[in-house]
């Protein structure tokens, strides 16, 4: 059994990719934990690791070239790594929903959204196909899409960005899954929409304790949004903690980073602050810290040149990988996945 109110645990996962020019570490011990009706987000450059993480927990790693080479993904106390591909087809979907990042390529061209919807509605339930499609339309009443009954019979090309982006919350959401994994749910939509599919998500999970597993890069859609930040930074997360905590108070240079990079109102004009450098190639990753090569204080410490820092709590709640985070470690220590987020 899982502890009480603990939804999904991942630990220690790592998901590689065997390629021709060697072995890429996509997420290399990536640790966290939701509680029921809880928002965590994970947030880092494109790249990092997000999207892996998310298609892991699914079990929808193409394999060749990926494999989960090993960790733990618990769902309710549930090993999902230890199911075949028959019994996570039964998981996805019925427990585990998932708005995927691109609606015009994630839904099927040639046919219609409401029998998409369908589709996915009486593959985990037996019902018929009229009380499927009244659930349908009912689903896209739900998400906000005016005339319903007439946008069930159109195709996918003939709505707008937000309106597929809403079909494909009502598709995620037909089984009433208990977890809802949202990759870049916002991206390319206008500011207006975006907010629309925010508030529409904040309703749902305070209507059904839905926990919702949110990969962002926009640190403006965490802020409002979400309960617990991770962020995450070739392969790993260096950073957890509250929200709150974390915009207040971020420790890691890669996060204090993040943060300069945002325009905030107010402020006179000048030129937004980029993060030195590049992500570091996956296939050849720095020795050390991954990020002390773009590191104002790393690239002249030899420490940060030849030691890979661990995720430590280094306040209460609040995790960190840096060796500058030292002179905040607490006594007290635990695993990231151990605390209810």
């Amino acid at each position: 059994m899982s502890d009480n109110g603990t939804l999904l645990r991942v630990s220690d996962l790592r998901t590689h990719f065997h390629t021709e020019d060697g072995v890429v570490k996509a997420v290399d011990g990536v640790s966290f934990r939701i509680d029921r009706g809880r928002t965590f987000a994970l947030v880092g450059e494109s790249g990092c690791g997000k999207s892996v993480t998310a298609f892991s927990i699914m079990q929808l790693i193409p394999i060749p070239p990926g494999r989960i080479v090993s960790g733990s993904i618990e769902l309710d106390g549930e090993e999902l790594l230890d199911l075949n591909e028959k019994q996570m087809r039964h998981i996805r979907g019925s427990q585990i929903g998932m708005i995927f990042q691109e609606p015009m390529s994630s839904l099927n061209p040639v046919f219609t959204c409401g029998s998409q919807i369908v589709e996915a509605i009486r593959l985990h339930r037996r019902i018929s196909s009229r009380d499927a499609r009244a659930m349908a339309i009912d689903l896209l009443v739900q998400v906000g899409i005016p005339e319903p009954a007439q946008r069930f019979d159109e195709y996918p090309h003939q709505l707008s960005g937000g309106m597929r982006q809403r079909v494909m919350i009502a598709m995620a959401l037909s089984c009433r899954p208990r977890l809802l994994i949202a990759d870049e749910p916002t991206t390319a939509l206008d500011v207006t929409i975006q907010a629309q599919i925010l508030e529409l998500l904040k309703e749902l999970q305070a209507s059904t304790q839905l926990s919702i597993l949110l990969i962002t890069h926009d640190l403006a859609v965490v802020a409002g949004t979400a309960d617990v930040v991770g962020v995450m930074y070739a392969s790993k997360i260096v950073e957890q903690a509250d929200t709150g905590q974390l915009f207040a108070e971020p420790l890691h240079p890669y996060t204090h980073g993040l943060f300069r990079s945002i325009p905030r109102l107010g402020e006179k004009k000048h030129r937004l602050e980029t993060i030195p450098g590049t992500v570091p190639n996956p296939l050849n990753f720095p020795a050390g810290c991954k990020f002390h090569t773009r590191c104002h204080i790393g690239r002249d410490k030899p420490r940060c040149r030849t030691q890979e820092p661990t995720l430590r709590e280094v306040r209460p709640g609040h995790w960190c990988a840096c060796w500058e985070c030292d002179r905040y470690e607490t006594a007290a220590q635990s695993d990231p996945s151990d605390k209810v987020t």
